[in-house]
């Protein structure tokens, strides 16, 4: 039992946990705040959203820089290029028309 346990529980190390870790822990993203199936994709859907706009915020940040690759929490400016890229971002997909009529 202890084997087939062990097998089990070492399947669950992949890579996805660490998202949802990350998620909790540096988003405060703890629960969802709406209702029904199709919100909650949306809403998961946000969140993963700034998950990959930070990650892209900090592989931006850190091109053609030759230094640690994560910066020091201490004086670090990298919460500010997160919030700067996601409203950039934000701001060339709202000034897109919804609607693209072929004629």
């Amino acid at each position: 039992s202890d084997e087939k346990t062990g097998a089990i529980y070492g399947k669950r190390k992949i890579d996805v946990e660490p998202v949802f870790g990350f998620l909790k822990a540096n988003l405060c993203f703890t629960r969802f705040s709406v209702r029904g199936k199709e919100k909650v994709r949306n809403d998961l859907g946000f969140a993963l959203m700034a998950v990959n706009m930070r990650k892209y915020a900090v592989q931006t940040a850190l091109l053609g820089r030759e230094s640690a690759p994560w910066p020091s929490k201490k004086g670090s400016n990298h919460q500010n290029s997160v919030i700067g890229t996601f409203f950039n971002s934000f701001q060339l997909v709202m000034s897109q028309p919804l609607l693209h009529v072929i004629k």
